[in-house]
């Protein structure tokens, strides 16, 4: 038979003890069973650990050398235990998080600083790519969980929407046909000269979806990796984009390009947290879930 922890315990007192009776009433057992334990033990290990001299129990060089060692195995189980409740309570560990563009760069930073202070002993480190990317690593499990701005369509993927963001069509400031204009139909989009996010975008995907629903396929002259990127290129006359309001409004109130309202067409969209269905959240990401949900 296996040996058991039980057994190794029950061992290490009675080398500690030198006695069956005291043995037996400190771990508040009958004195047959811990003779049976380390019966057990010395059957396991086919060899003596105690021999009986008088009526007192002495080791065997066996029973020194496992006495010896089952110290420092009952010691790693109780930092183990001690380990794993912190674990469950989410007092240390690591939680790697994928984020997505938008979230990552504007709106995620204050859950991490209460996330920080409520966890000081943890660690947390942000992956920061576009929609298609940060699915991906979900699949292949580089990540419990992720936050996304873009659609996710995969059925194992478990996705649970947690805020909203709004998207915005900007032009540029001055000499564009747009630029004196609050509100446009969708139809004067049509064959109008876009800057976008790179493929795998979400901001991109769901500009684009919106805009097909309204009749319009944008015509993208020009792809970049970040929504700045794609501000500068429309400031600099290179076209106009859709982008999150959050990531224009500087330029906004700077002047340097002008937002235009597009009637009929909804750019909402909705943060979402992901995960697999079948993938248990680790404690810290429960917690960070919570700070999330809550703001």
């Amino acid at each position: 038979m296996p040996l058991t922890l039980t057994q190794l315990h029950t061992f290490a007192r009675l080398a500690a003890i030198g006695s069956f009776t005291r043995t037996a009433e400190e771990l508040a057992l009958s004195q047959p069973a811990v003779t049976q334990q380390v019966r057990a033990l010395a059957d396991h290990f086919g060899t003596p650990l105690f021999d009986m001299i008088g009526r007192k129990p002495v080791l065997t060089d066996a029973g020194a050398f496992l006495a010896e060692r089952a110290v420092d195995v009952l010691a790693g189980v109780a930092t183990l235990e001690r380990e794993m409740r912190e674990f469950a309570d989410a007092r240390f560990g690591t939680l790697d998080i994928g984020v997505t563009v938008t979230i990552g760069n504007y709106t995620i930073l204050p859950v991490v600083a209460a996330f920080r202070k409520a966890h000081p002993a943890a660690t947390l480190r942000l992956t920061v790519a576009n929609t298609a990317a940060i699915e991906a690593a979900i699949r292949t499990q580089r990540f419990g969980v992720a936050l996304v701005e873009g659609p996710v369509r995969d059925p194992d993927i478990l996705v649970e929407p947690y805020a909203t963001d709004e998207l915005t069509l900007i032009v540029p400031t001055h000499d564009h046909r747009l630029s004196g204009r609050d509100t446009i139909d969708p139809a004067e989009l049509d064959g109008e000269a876009f800057v976008a996010r790179e493929e795998g975008s979400g901001t991109r995907t769901v500009a684009e979806d919106a805009l097909r629903l309204a009749g319009v396929t944008p015509h993208v002259v020009l792809a970049l990796p970040s929504a700045e990127g794609v501000a500068r290129a429309v400031e600099a006359g290179l076209g106009v984009a859709i982008l999150p309001y959050i990531a224009v409004e500087r330029a906004v109130a700077a002047g340097r390009v002008r937002t235009v309202r597009v009637a009929g067409v909804d750019f909402t969209r909705p943060f979402s947290i992901i995960r697999l269905r079948e993938r248990t959240p680790s404690p810290l990401a429960i917690r960070f879930l919570a700070l999330l949900r809550s703001g």
